[in-house]
């Protein structure tokens, strides 16, 4: 089974890569594995959000090399995946977003360009993985949305397939969100949205519905933007998480009621994030991080919302 989840960085045995023999060496690595599982929690639950930021970059490094000894280890690929999409959306795209409202288009570009490599990574790390499960992958990749859809559907058929489809998604989309001027990039959006849509399918209650909430930012955000579309899945993931996922409703204020010019929705729902408390402890993390970009919405509001500058 499969243990991995959230940003799954964990704790890493100090000096593993410096063991002696080769076979020790992919042994004890294989043999870490397990650890990421148990500790990813442990990241998902804290509550230091510049703590957490600054431990990325380290680990990220640290599961590159363990990726070295052990290339086909899924535990330990996808964990990196999530590395990189985590710090990219948590850290570096906040940066991002700072640079854009105080028009610095010089760091906003350079941050965009850093962001992008990452997620290209995590793209092609997914990729290799998915191979993995199975060697049709790339024919079905290649052959389009009808295509991907049959494989998805064939291949990736248990509730905890869930977990590689939301990731490999994620990166794919993450991408795409940091490269729209590459209209070659831009054109894979049906195939994440393909991966994304089966991941929900097996399991729309994995991660606190993210993957869900995914599919509602993106029907607010495509061309043409599917408001009524955004609006039921979104109300949808609110309602079964009892609204204690704090980033749906960042992200609904910040993708649907910008879009709708609806500013006092979008000061109700960030309001509310800012007020919440320590509301769901297992995803802590991820709601200061919502937290975060809510304070700074709502104190931006004139950013978003140009009549009322006027």
């Amino acid at each position: 089974m499969w243990h991995w989840r959230g940003f799954g960085i964990g704790v890493l045995a100090a000096g593993l890569l410096m063991l002696g023999g080769c076979d020790t060496a992919k042994l004890a690595a294989d043999s870490t594995a397990e650890l990421f599982g148990r500790a990813a929690p442990g990241i998902e639950q804290h509550w230091d959000y510049v703590l957490v930021g600054k431990s990325f970059p380290a680990s990220i490094i640290q599961l590159e090399g363990i990726l070295r000894v052990v290339p086909d280890n899924e535990v330990i690929g996808m964990s990196l995946v999530g590395a990189y999409v985590g710090y990219g959306t948590g850290w570096i795209e906040d940066r991002v977003e700072v640079a854009d409202i105080e028009d610095d288009w010089e760091e906003a570009e350079h941050l965009r360009r850093r962001a992008l490599v990452m997620y290209t990574r995590a793209w092609e790390l997914s990729k290799h993985f998915l191979r993995n499960r199975d060697a049709g992958f790339d024919d079905a990749l290649k052959g389009g949305v009808d295509t991907l859809q049959a494989w998805v559907d064939t291949v990736l058929v248990e509730k905890k397939d869930a977990a590689i489809l939301l990731w490999a998604g994620a990166s794919l989309g993450a991408r795409i969100n940091m490269g729209m001027e590459d209209m070659d990039t831009v054109a894979d959006l049906p195939l994440a949205k393909v991966i994304l849509n089966r991941s929900v399918t097996l399991d729309p209650d994995f991660m606190f519905m993210i993957g869900k909430m995914t599919m509602g930012v993106l029907a607010a955000s495509e061309f043409p933007p599917d408001m009524d579309a955004a609006k039921l899945i979104l109300d949808d993931v609110l309602e079964k998480t009892e609204r204690r996922n704090l980033m749906v409703q960042t992200s609904m204020a910040r993708y649907y009621a910008v879009n709708i010019g609806d500013h006092k929705l979008f000061r109700e729902l960030l309001q509310e994030v800012i007020d919440a408390g320590d509301v769901l402890p297992e995803a802590r993390l991820s709601n200061a991080i919502a937290r975060r970009r809510a304070a700074r919405y709502l104190d931006q509001i004139e950013y978003f919302f140009s009549d009322l500058s006027e």
